[in-house]
């Protein structure tokens, strides 16, 4: 029999910081009607402050606590005195905890209280009297060495004496109290500042009722005014049968509940701070993942300096720009330039995706939400506009805002303020928005799909990125800078820009613009391998193509280029000279491509 089963109390071990119950004793089964797999079964206040209570009983070694609220496995309330016990280095990690039932122990006193009044009857009380009377004139000593604070009241409530520990406690001397109204004195106000009447007070009822009172929250008053935070007992004393009055036994705890609510403020607070930081971070991760290498405006067509120009002029400025042009143009690096000559560029570029998302999904992500403000809200998130404040927040695709949220944005930028989903209080906002778009916005709002008030607001500042077409003095310094770029990141042989390349690109049309070419360069760069660059345009059908291809052509044209790729790479998928480098897709698309179609290798190797 383990010495947990001795124990006379209901008891069980605790492993930390799991909160998993391991052994647990027979009472403590009874008490909560079951063995609980965990201690959050049982435990029915806030989870911090069961931590509180398990660090204290780490610090101390031993550690009893009133105020935990528990429960029954079926639900039922208790009311329960624990005493937290460190294991000790035997086990890590590891506590005892005891539980007493104060309600049964409340019952059982009153059931003891009125036996032995039956059976003693008077001569009985007169002895408890006797002895009390003993202890107060010749035990003095005993009392005054007491920590706990101690006093008597007659039925009246006047003081009948007040040891040493009790008086400083209360800042007040014995001949200040005895003989007056001590409710008057320490009791005489809730923690409030609310009048406390004498007739509500549990140490009154205690000898008015006769029952002993234990009060576990509480405060009296000190004599300079400052109030105390107290755990007492007021227990009836009798005189010859008759109730004469009580003792009060009680002690100090303001320290202990002050450096409680420290550690949960601590806790909680390094709680809030840990998501943030989690979310902050993992956003910070995913944009360095998702950054483009190139950095900086590239070439020296008209277009492009007027572009440079327009960004010295706007960038160290609090105006919102909107960037327009056909995708592939450039628009997130004309962004990210003025961002970076801004006095905001210490702060983060923060990016928002306004396309293929409900205006229920763009709200959670763009104002954040706290715990339980929503179904599934399962932990604090912050949201992309507070991580961009006092940065820059990138609205990509703005044309495509849902209409319900475009009211919202705007009365974001009216206030200059927003509120988290499930906070009660609005945040202050610094915040500069810079807007892309392929759209021609100002058409979408005189087709009623785009606020004029937010189109106005987010294009102070105009710009737009021309399509590589109509800059064919930029593309010889694209085509270099993405060769350099493609054999430094892939490793591969230096390869030489000729005019006969140069030539070859201006001719072409660039549907795709500048991502096309960087493509079109790295997928050149792989297959030269250090030899002579050859260029393989892929065929675009013009829009105003009469004929119209069905899902099932689709389809198969993709196929075709799959297979020719595969032929290419010798039906190596991955790696830098693979199908998926040549396709410029992630490797494991190109796999569920090849299983999609049912390829197999006498397709390709054929």
């Amino acid at each position: 029999m383990t010495a947990l089963h001795l124990n006379p109390l209901a008891a069980m071990t605790v492993d930390l910081p799991a909160g998993g119950v391991g052994q647990i004793n027979d009472d403590a089964r009874t008490l909560f009607g079951g063995a609980p797999a965990r201690i959050a079964q049982i435990a029915a206040g806030p989870a911090s402050d069961l931590a509180v209570f398990f660090e204290a009983v780490r610090h101390y070694g031993r550690y009893v606590d009133t105020a935990l609220e528990y429960r029954r496995l079926d639900g039922a309330a208790l009311r329960l005195q624990v005493i937290g016990i460190d294991a000790g280095k035997a086990a890590e990690d590891r506590i005892v905890l005891s539980f007493l039932d104060l309600d049964a122990q409340r019952r059982r006193a009153a059931r003891d209280e009125e036996r032995d009044h039956q059976r003693g009857g008077l001569l009985h009380w007169q002895r408890i009297y006797g002895f009390f009377r003993e202890v107060e004139t010749n035990n003095h000593l005993i009392l005054e060495a007491a920590g706990e604070g101690i006093y008597g009241i007659n039925a009246d409530g006047k003081a009948t004496f007040v040891n040493r520990a009790a008086q400083k406690m209360l800042g007040w001397d014995a001949q200040d109290l005895i003989g007056r109204d001590l409710h008057q004195i320490i009791h005489h106000s809730r923690l409030g500042g609310a009048h406390f009447p004498a007739h509500d007070c549990p140490i009154y009822q205690s000898f008015r009722r006769d029952k002993t009172v234990r009060i576990d929250d509480d405060a009296f008053w000190r004599k300079d005014g400052r109030p105390i935070f107290v755990e007492y007992v007021s227990t009836p004393i009798y005189d010859h049968g008759v109730l004469a009055g009580a003792v009060v036994i009680f002690r100090d705890v303001t320290e202990r509940r002050e450096n409680e609510k420290k550690l949960r403020d601590a806790l909680a607070e390094v709680e809030a701070l840990r998501g943030e930081l989690e979310q902050e971070n993992a956003y910070l991760l995913t944009e360095i993942k998702g950054a483009n290498p190139q950095s900086g405006l590239i070439g020296t067509s008209p277009a492009t300096r007027n572009l440079e120009a327009q960004i010295a002029l706007v960038a160290d400025t609090k105006t919102n720009v909107l960037v327009s042009g056909p995708a592939g143009s450039g628009k997130s690096l004309v962004v990210a330039a003025i961002h970076d000559g801004s006095d905001r560029r210490k702060r983060p570029l923060v990016r928002l995706a306004c396309s293929d998302i409900s205006a229920g999904q763009l709200e959670r992500e763009f104002f954040g939400y706290r715990k339980g403000a929503f179904p599934g809200a399962m932990r604090d998130t912050v949201g992309k506009i507070a991580l961009a404040a006092n940065g820059s927040l990138h609205l990509d695709e703005v044309s495509d805002l849902p209409r319900d949220f475009q009211a919202q944005l705007m009365e974001v930028l009216r206030r200059r303020a927003y509120r988290r989903i499930g906070d009660l209080a609005d945040t202050p906002l610094d915040l500069r928005i810079i807007s892309t778009t392929v759209r021609d916005l100002s058409a979408e709002v005189q087709a009623g799909r785009f606020r004029q008030d937010l189109y106005f607001a987010l294009s102070v500042f105009p710009m737009r990125c021309e399509p590589l077409r109509d800059r064919p003095e930029d593309i010889p310094h694209l085509a270099q800078h993405f060769l350099d770029a493609s054999t430094r990141r892939l490793k591969l042989p230096r390869t030489t820009l000729t005019k006969a390349n140069v030539a070859a690109l201006r001719q072409h049309h660039w549907p795709g613009n500048v991502r096309e070419l960087e493509n079109l360069i790295e997928r050149a760069a792989i297959l030269a391998q250090g030899r002579k660059l050859s260029f393989e345009f892929q065929e675009v059908r013009p829009a105003g193509s009469e004929d119209i291809l069905t899902a099932q052509d689709l389809k198969s044209l993709e196929r075709d280029n799959l297979l020719r790729c595969l032929k290419r790479a010798g039906g190596k998928v991955s790696g830098a000279r693979g199908a998926a480098a040549l396709l410029g897709l992630p490797a494991t698309t190109v796999y569920s491509q090849v299983r999609s179609f049912g390829i197999t290798e006498s397709d390709w190797s054929g």
